[in-house]
């Protein structure tokens, strides 16, 4: 009997209030391969995919759907942003 895997959510549908919401560009990366996928302006409802720098394609948005999830089990990992530094300020003894 084939095990029923929950559907992972393709970060284009997260809202921003969810937890593992993300800015686009979505990166998915593999080793030193990465594939781009951002939201066309001039088309709603299409998508632009790029691997490293090839050629740019548009999709559908089932198309850019299923290619995601196929990514996905090719073992590619969708890329977190990096988290800014911030610099804490902490008050020397001199001053006190």
């Amino acid at each position: 009997m084939p095990l029923k895997k929950k559907p992972v959510p393709v970060p284009w549908d997260l809202k921003e209030g969810d937890g593992n919401y993300l800015k686009e560009p979505w990166i998915l990366k593999k080793g030193k391969e990465f594939v781009t996928i951002e939201t066309d302006v001039n088309n709603r409802g299409n998508f632009y995919l790029q691997k490293d720098d090839e050629k740019r394609l548009s999709l559908s948005a089932l198309q850019a759907k299923l290619t995601y999830h196929q990514l996905l089990e090719f073992g590619y990992k969708l890329q977190k942003p990096k988290r800014k530094k911030t610099k804490s300020q902490t008050i020397s003894d001199d001053l006190i």
